[in-house]
């Protein structure tokens, strides 16, 4: 049984797939699923669900909703629900860690990390399986309790920072093609990731697309300077004029990059 939390709420197994129809309930088991074999306990539950508001019946209340949760779970996987257990402080999702898609994601992105030197084609195969899990934007249907907004800020930022991590691996290494469409969508959508800018620049520099990369400094430059009022870094600035002068760090356009230039700046 897995429990998917990065996109649409879901319990699934091979066979069935089942989203949680509560709201409330979705809530409980994100913030559930987010820390499988710890407790969390009553308190946290309930602040978390409804904040400062009056509630003289909060635990009756939060018990129903687990009720729905280990009968949605049982529906998934007979005897499923079982794996919900009550402790004396509070609940606890007894499952393996790696049962549940954001945990799995975190360990995929931390294990392709620490290969990225040594292996660098492992690293990109763990980075990729760890941006396949991603169906959505994380904890979709938790988002109005503090904790879980907080959680999905941090899994969101993660998730860009693999994108980039993958991208720089894969242009330092020659390790594939990356896509430049998406790579364009992501450093106008976040601009003031200058990472991922300096990605999409190199990207159309190693394709042969000089020009284009020069443009798109420059049209990063001007969003920085409408929408923060800044200036690129220093690292971007360095990029620009390597480009503009087609420096042997940056690699043969079109072919396989041997030099270090991303991963040195």
């Amino acid at each position: 049984m897995q429990f998917r939390v990065l996109g649409p709420l879901e319990i699934s197994t091979a066979e069935k797939k089942k989203p949680m129809a509560s709201r409330r309930a979705g809530m409980v088991l994100t913030l559930l699923a987010l820390s499988p074999g710890r407790v969390i306990s009553f308190e946290q539950l309930i602040d978390e669900l409804w904040a400062e508001q009056s509630m003289t019946n909060a635990r009756n209340a939060l018990h129903a909703h687990i009720v729905r949760i280990r009968r949605a779970m049982s529906a998934t996987c007979p005897g499923g629900g079982k794996k919900l257990c009550t402790t004396r402080n509070g609940y606890v999702l007894d499952v393996p860690a790696d049962a549940v898609d954001a945990v799995r994601f975190t360990s995929l992105a931390d294990a392709g990390n620490e290969l990225a030197t040594d292996d660098p084609v492992a690293a990109c195969r763990l980075l990729a399986e760890a941006l396949s899990l991603w169906r959505g934007p994380a904890l979709m249907e938790a988002r109005d309790g503090v904790r879980c907004r907080i959680s999905a800020a941090d899994l969101e930022e993660r998730r860009l920072t693999v994108y980039e991590d993958l991208t720089e691996l894969r242009l330092t290494a020659g390790l594939g093609r990356v896509a430049i469409p998406e790579l364009r969508q992501l450093a106008e959508r976040h601009m003031e990731r200058e990472r991922l800018t300096e990605l999409f620049m190199l990207a159309l520099y190693r394709e042969g697309r000089q020009s284009e990369a020069l443009t798109a400094f420059q049209e990063a430059r001007r969003r920085l300077a409408e929408g923060l009022g800044v200036e690129p870094g220093r690292s971007m600035r360095r990029l620009y004029q390597a480009i503009l002068q087609q420096a042997e760090a940056l690699g043969e356009p079109r072919g396989i990059n041997t030099g270090r230039y991303v991963l040195t700046r």
